[in-house]
């Protein structure tokens, strides 16, 4: 039995057109990326609470990462993957970076003088750096797989 190449050809458009769609439902949540950088920057504040022993940094901690663990499970949940994929070794490299720098930042600057209105300068720059870092990620993620 003889197969038609057009149907070979139209069977690999098809999965080449739906591969594109999954890439754009995975990259295309507009609401991960402020909550992400959210998440992120309560973890510096809450360090930096930590360096004047505030009972608020537990509490910080806690929201933190039951927010973290909702943002996975609800991202999952939406567009049926992980917001990991393969390939983020430079992502996870830089989103430890920003967020354990600016951790250390925040301790060292809250243990000599306090904790003041910096702290929220470094909880919206850590936000923004973070949502940024996750749209950039999503757009790479994007192009690689020619959504």
């Amino acid at each position: 039995m003889e197969t038609d190449p057009l149907d070979a050809q139209a069977a690999l458009d098809a999965v080449s057109a739906a591969e594109r769609r999954s890439v754009a439902l995975v990259t295309s949540t507009p609401w991960y990326a402020p909550w992400y950088g959210v998440t992120s920057a309560a973890f510096p504040v809450a360090i930096a609470l930590l360096a004047v022993r505030s009972p608020l940094a537990i509490v910080l901690l806690v929201l933190g990462s039951a927010s973290l663990v909702l943002l996975v499970r609800t991202y999952r949940r939406v567009t049926g993957v992980w917001p990991s994929e393969q390939g983020m070794l430079v992502y996870v490299i830089a989103a430890v970076v920003v967020v354990f720098g600016t951790g250390i930042a925040s301790y060292l600057v809250a243990r000599s003088y306090g904790v003041g209105w910096w702290l929220l300068a470094v909880a919206v720059v850590t936000a923004v750096l973070m949502a940024l870092l996750s749209r950039g990620y999503d757009r790479a993620y994007a192009r690689k797989h020619g959504a």
